[in-house]
């Protein structure tokens, strides 16, 4: 009986880590792709070169740059949690 229980804890940890890896390439694929459509995005502010598009291209590099800091914790954070999860089952 103890046995079965901890089979079905160890189940639902296994699935619950596999859960959160999905999760992340979803949002690390997600993050790449937003990040792939504003560099674009600005280079083409960048070519037209009025004023008007320059602006709007800082803009939006600081906005990249805002969006790749918050991944960056995020990725961090990400990485730590696996990290201690990678410790106590060793």
């Amino acid at each position: 009986m103890f046995s079965s229980i901890k089979s079905i804890i160890k189940s639902v940890e296994l699935y619950l880590k596999l859960k959160n890896k999905k999760f992340y390439y979803e949002l690390h694929k997600e993050f790449k792709e937003k990040e792939r459509k504003f560099i674009e995005e600005i280079e083409e502010l960048r070519i037209r070169g009025d004023s008007h598009s320059a602006n709007r291209a800082d803009l939006l590099r600081n906005y990249l740059s805002t969006e790749r800091r918050q991944f960056k914790h995020l990725s961090t954070f990400y990485t730590e949690a696996t990290e201690r999860d990678t410790d106590k089952n060793n």
